[in-house]
């Protein structure tokens, strides 16, 4: 009886603890497309038992030991279910990946790559990951932690950031915001000065590297960045942030999101403020940013409607220096020669530090009494280089889903670009510091004695002016996707673009004097000018632009691979309103040929005179001989002409046709997954792309000569490997790169005619591999690392020739580029992330980046078999090769909760120890260098940014 007893007693005791025996269900649920975190979905392991997602999309349940169906679900999302069992005090359970119920516009618009799917090799940058280390840089900085990414701050100056992948810069680099490309369309290059404030509504950034996945035709030789914002699926929350930082930084910043409504109404709305002092000298910055964003859902449709835009004005530091101008103990180290000095300026012995800046100079604008006496001002700052623009972005969006296998998206958008940058014309310089002397170029204008117009106004010799840079682009992008079957889905659509480029200089700043005399304007019925008034020249630069694409994915079982084709037909045309008019008679164009008070006669016949001045010209080929006559018009050359002006009806302002030119793009690849764990993938491409603005028409109003496309071909492949607490990616890619052409090209004569000419057969050839990883090594410490190797070579070498209509030979020149590394980006670069969260909600981070193997950009047609440009045995000579730097920053945040109010507070320390280091160099830069000897003495540089920290808290409801 006792044992029945004890037997009872001890089993109602080990029951009782095994049934109070608890344990902690542990887990993340994600987009499944972008990888983005969910936030407020719900998770059930049993009727209302549950949580919701945080921040950071993690999830916490405690529970008994048992078997439980975990339930998660979010709104726009289909629901999944997943069988677990709590047998631990914590139990992490694998991932929640979650898919759109309907094809998602990230899918169809802004082209995703998706893990184990798309046959690309892509990082994916959290919102998280940029609210913990961007620390109010520019975007492009946290790429760094991107294998094969190298992005610099070049001068210092707010917006001013550069981003180079697999050694290629962002003009062949595709930026894309909500799946809308946003490179200018005249040179390919993204200021992200206008892009200031996107961070606090930004959900997720990717980067592709390669040619991606994009189904448009897009510039994405050396990769692509998808930039998405915040929409309707996700929670709503309203947000409000402070920053502080080094060298004067304070921004204020709020965001508010309203989820989908019941009637499907939703929108978001962020603004942005931030000034800033500057690293450099001078280069100040104020900035300021607006977002809205307002989508309704309609039927199967979901209608949007967005609208931002970044008013900033800032200080720039624009040109490079030789090393010894900004630290001379640095260059000491690198430049065998220790006997050279600061160049240029009167400062033997000594440097000006990392931080000088030449483009600034004093100024006291005192005014003169009526009595002659001199009225003294305040000494201010004038800066020489003042960047100012303004370019809002709106976008209007239809989504249908027509029904389940059918999907249709139309996108209609503008961008109004409003702006410019400032500069000098004739100021001198100070002879100890190299900077502006304002103060004598103001003298000379308010004193000068010749410096009087016949009308008694002060003429001013030196000035500040403003070069403008205003554009106006439209665009139309349609995109139809059908799923065909379970396995393939078919899509396709156009891709349609106008862009205007206007361009011209002002009087921004007389400094003292009345007007400003310019006769560049051959139109112009003055030279004297006024402040706004326009200088120097004035041109537009038209753009159109038509494309078509179509794509086939497969997906079936372990394999999924994709095609694409894409074609685009480019249209350039110019037209300059300073040089002489066109005039069409009777269907004829006579190019460039009356200006102001200029008479031009023709008589019907190819015969044709015209009148300038002092001058008679004749033609009988609209190539004029001049005649030496005094001013007087003999009227025996025009009998039975009529005179034409360029008041004329028939005048037009001088003006090309359009040049068109096609291109097209060819490229897939195949995905293949091992297991569950495992997967490997495979791509190529081929792309013929049109030669930008540049390359095409000269600022003479001629067509380039030899203008050829440039031809790329790349081929990838990759291997992936995802576990629960340890992920991995290695890839390694080839890209050759045809006819890369060079910058404003080469100045031919035809038949005593000079012309612009590219240079074809210059070829680049991209080797490389990457390698990136995460591991969990506990509950509480995560590791990320990566290493990049690349070997990026100019690959031809030759003499160059162009051609004359008839075939001849015009020109030729000899340059030898083979085997000589590609410039302008670090070859090497490795880097490790400590991450450490010892307590819910609170974090430490440290992260350690390596840059090697950077050699200093230059032109491959220098070297051209000179002394300077050989070595003793006569082969080419390697650019020079920047010291190897690394950085460590450091970051921390602690996230705590009232009620429902979310508190983040993060700091973080960039550069944490100070390093001082070469971030972008220049061999041989012909603005700032006397040197053409391709090593540490002839390299203009940059300097990379010091030790710096950033405060911040925000606030969340």
């Amino acid at each position: 009886m006792l044992k029945y007893i004890l037997f009872i007693f001890f089993y109602i005791l080990f029951s009782f603890y095994s049934f109070a025996q608890k344990g902690v269900i542990k887990g993340v649920v994600k987009d499944k497309t972008t990888g983005e975190t969910l936030i407020g979905a719900t998770v059930l392991i049993g009727e209302g038992v549950g949580t919701v997602t945080d921040l950071d999309g993690k999830f916490f349940i405690k529970a008994d030991y048992g078997e439980y169906t975990l339930d998660v679900s979010y709104v726009g999302y289909q629901a999944i279910s997943r069988k677990i069992i709590l047998d631990k005090k914590l139990l992490y359970v694998k991932d929640f990946k979650l898919q759109t119920i309907i094809l998602s516009e990230v899918e169809v618009v802004a082209d995703f790559a998706i893990e184990r799917e798309t046959p690309v090799a892509f990082s994916n940058i959290s919102i998280a990951k940029i609210q913990e280390e961007l620390a109010s840089q520019d975007i492009p900085m946290i790429l760094n932690s991107t294998p094969g990414v190298y992005a610099t701050q070049q001068g210092g100056g707010d917006g001013d950031a550069r981003i180079t992948i697999r050694g290629f810069n962002q003009r062949n680099v595709a930026v894309m915001i909500d799946g809308i490309p946003v490179n200018d369309m005249e040179n390919g290059w993204v200021y992200w000065s206008n892009w200031f404030g996107l961070d606090a509504v930004t959900r997720v950034i990717q980067v592709q590297r390669g040619l991606g996945a994009s189904k448009i035709a897009i510039p994405s030789v050396g990769g692509t960045l998808n930039i998405l914002t915040k929409g309707i699926d996700n929670k709503r929350n309203f947000s409000v942030k402070q920053e502080v930082g080094s060298f004067g930084l304070s921004r204020t910043s709020f965001a508010f999101n309203s989820g989908r409504l019941n009637n499907g109404w939703g929108y978001t709305f962020a603004g942005s403020y931030k000034k800033r002092d500057g690293w450099a000298e001078h280069t100040f910055s104020k900035a300021w940013f607006y977002f809205g964003k307002l989508e309704k859902m309609v039927g199967n449709h979901l209608i949007s409607l967005t609208a931002m835009g970044a008013p900033q004005k800032h200080g720039q530091r624009s040109f490079k220096h030789p090393i010894t101008v900004f630290d001379k103990k640095f260059a000491s180290k690198v430049i065998q020669d220790v006997s050279i000095d600061t160049l240029s300026y009167d400062n033997p012995g000594k440097d000006f530090g990392v931080t000088y800046n030449q483009n600034w100079g004093y100024l006291e604008r005192y005014t003169i009494a009526p009595n002659g006496d001199t009225i003294p001002a305040k000494m201010e700052v004038v800066n020489e280089k003042l960047n100012y623009y303004h370019k809002p972005q709106f976008s209007l969006k239809d989504f249908w889903s027509i029904n389940d296998k059918l999907y249709l998206s139309n996108i209609l958008y503008m961008s109004v670009g409003r702006g410019g940058g400032t500069g000098n014309k004739d100021i001198p310089r100070e002879s100890t510091n190299g900077r502006w002397n304002y103060q004598a170029a103001y003298d000379e204008n308010v004193y000068g004695p010749a410096n009087v117009t016949p009308s008694g106004e002060r003429r001013s010799t030196g000035i500040l002016r403003s070069s403008i840079n205003n554009h106006t682009w439209y665009g139309f992008l349609s995109t139809l996707n059908y799923k065909l079957n379970d396995v393939i889905t078919l899509s396709g659509g156009t891709d349609f673009r106008y862009y205007k480029g206007e361009h011209y200089r002002v009087v921004y700043d007389l400094l003292g004097g009345d007007v400003y005399r310019d006769p560049t304007n051959l139109n112009q019925k003055t030279v004297y000018k006024r402040k706004d008034d326009i200088i120097d020249y004035h041109n537009d630069g038209l753009v159109k632009w038509g494309g078509l694409f179509a794509q086939a994915e497969y997906k079936a079982g372990l394999i999924s691979a994709f095609i694409n084709i894409s074609g685009a037909y480019t249209g350039y045309k110019r037209v300059d309103y300073f040089k002489r008019k066109d005039l069409v008679i009777v269907g004829q164009v006579f190019e460039q040929i009356v200006g102001n008070e200029e008479m031009f006669f023709y008589n019907g016949t190819n015969y044709i005179q015209a009148f300038r001045g002092a001058n008679f010209y004749t033609s009988y080929d609209t190539t004029f001989v001049v005649n030496n006559f005094s001013g007087k018009l003999d009227t025996s050359y025009i009998l039975n002409a009529q005179g034409y002006t360029n008041h004329s009806p028939e005048a037009r302002y001088a003006q090309t046709d359009w040049k068109w030119i096609p291109g097209v793009t060819v490229k897939g690849g195949v995905n293949y997954n091992l297991n569950e764990n495992m997967n490997v993938f495979l791509n190529l491409g081929y792309i013929s792309k049109a030669q930008r603005f540049n390359n095409v028409i000269d600022y003479n109003n001629k067509f380039f000569r030899n203008i050829e496309n440039e031809l790329i071909k790349a081929i990838e492949i990759g291997y992936s490997y995802k576990h629960s607490n340890y992920a991995a990616n290695i890839n390694g890619y080839i890209t050759k790169w045809k006819n890369k052409p060079v910058d404003r090209g080469i100045t031919v004569i035809i038949d005593d005619e000079a012309f612009t000419a590219n240079v074809n057969g210059i070829d680049a050839l991209h080797k490389g591999i990457e390698f990136d990883f995460i591991y969990n090594l506990s509950k509480n410490l995560d590791l990320e690392g990566l290493l990049s190797v690349g070997d990026w070579k100019w690959d031809s070498g030759d003499t160059v020739r162009v051609f004359d209509d008839q075939g001849q030979v015009i020109y030729k020149d000899y340059f030898n580029a083979k085997g000589i590394h590609v410039g302008d980006a670090a070859q090497i670069q490795y880097a490790a992330t400590l991450r450490y969260e010892p307590v819910a909600g609170l974090y430490i981070k440290g992260r350690f980046t390596y840059f090697g193997n950077h050699y200093a950009d230059f032109n491959p047609l220098s070297l051209d078999g000179s002394s300077n440009a050989t070595d003793e045995n006569g082969n080419p000579k390697e650019s020079w090769k920047i010291p190897y730097y690394s950085l460590v920053d450091f970051h921390a945040g602690y996230r705590f909760q009232f009620n429902k109010v979310s508190m983040n507070l993060r700091f973080s320390v960039l550069n944490a120890l100070n390093n001082v280091y070469i971030s972008d160099a220049q061999n041989n830069d012909s603005y700032t260098q006397s040197y053409d000897d391709f090593d540490a003495k002839s390299a203009a540089v940059f300097f990379g940014l010091p030790r710096r920290y950033n405060l911040s808290l925000k606030i969340t409801i």
